[in-house]
């Protein structure tokens, strides 16, 4: 019976697919490691995704928060786990394009990582406080050529997507936006209340309570044509034809894993993101579930260090 049993969970590995029942129940807890704190929007939509993925799995998932550094000390603490594949990353576009574009890393983002699947594209959002002189995006573009020197916008620090989608805005549609850092989402939304800067580029989800108060407005959306949940909001690419800035989140094993177990995570992770919970909540909050290959993953990531590389470049940002 012992026997047969380790057959049929070989034949279960080897083909890609996820060990359920007995065998996967006395598995060690797979770690989903996030680069954060806890609270963030990474750890939020990981946390969505961690009982659905136990349940496919039939193993427990224990989410783990490894911050510091931009996201770099949680990406490489899974960069370096010799283990196979029972430590993950849920990374996103940060720790694994931008500051490794920006500047040298102490992990190779493609050579050292082994890309599973993309989980869901959140485009940002360009907020603004709901009582300003602009309430259209026309309105804001024409109201900072008619006051240059005094717009101003906040993110959650110098080289975040936030900061690099704002300089990459500023330049092409011509304005004068000056950039002011913070240390977190929540303190940009404050700054705003508090008339301290005029706008920010945030996700839904992390604008979801903030819009609730009645007090902010979106003038704009940074993907290439509008979302269906906010169809009376324009894209960006209404009057910057071709601007386009999303944040993606994705899962990434550590080169050491095996093909075998790479496969098995990726197919129990896709089937985890089907369940009509998640992707109710991502669809409400602007934001699109979507899956890839790995190929696609890294051509993702890729195409994400050059861009943005380029738009530090151009706009003058530090890239050490």
């Amino acid at each position: 019976m012992k026997h047969t049993l380790l057959n049929s969970v070989l034949v279960l590995a080897l083909a890609g697919l996820p060990v359920s029942g007995a065998f996967a129940q006395g598995a060690e807890p797979l770690k989903l490691v996030v680069p954060y704190s806890p609270g963030g929007t990474t750890d939020h939509v990981a946390r969505l995704l961690q009982k659905p993925l136990g349940d496919v799995l039939g193993r427990t998932v224990v989410v783990e928060n490894k911050p510091g550094a931009a996201g770099t000390i949680g990406t490489e603490y899974v960069a370096r786990d010799t283990s196979d594949g029972n430590t993950i990353l849920f990374g996103n576009p940060g720790p694994n394009a931008i500051v490794p574009a920006l500047r040298k890393t102490s992990y190779d983002p493609i050579n050292d990582l082994k890309p599973l699947t993309t989980v869901a594209v959140m485009p940002l959002v360009l907020l603004a406080r709901s009582d300003q002189k602009f309430r259209t995006l026309k309105d804001f573009l024409q109201w900072a050529k008619d006051n240059k020197g005094h717009l101003n916008y906040g993110s959650s620090g110098i080289g975040s997507l936030a900061h690099l989608t704002g300089a990459e805005f500023s330049r092409l549609a011509g304005l004068d936006m000056m950039h002011v850092p913070y240390q977190g989402g929540s303190q940009v939304l404050r700054a705003i209340i508090q008339k301290d800067v005029y706008a920010t580029f945030v996700t839904g989800l992390e604008s979801a309570g903030a819009m609730d108060t009645g007090k902010f407005s979106y003038l704009a959306v940074a993907s290439p044509k509008r979302v269906p949940s906010l169809p009376e909001v324009p894209a960006i690419a209404e009057e910057i034809p071709g601007f386009e800035s999303s944040i993606w989140f994705a899962i990434f094993a550590s080169r050491h894993t095996s093909q075998g177990t790479a496969d098995q995570l990726r197919s129990a992770i896709i089937k985890a993101m089907q369940t009509p919970e998640f992707r109710q909540y991502l669809q409400e909050r602007h934001s699109e579930v979507v899956s890839s290959t790995p190929e696609e993953l890294t051509e993702r990531v890729k195409k994400d260090m050059a861009h943005w590389k380029d738009v530090a470049k151009e706009s003058n940002i530090p890239l050490e």
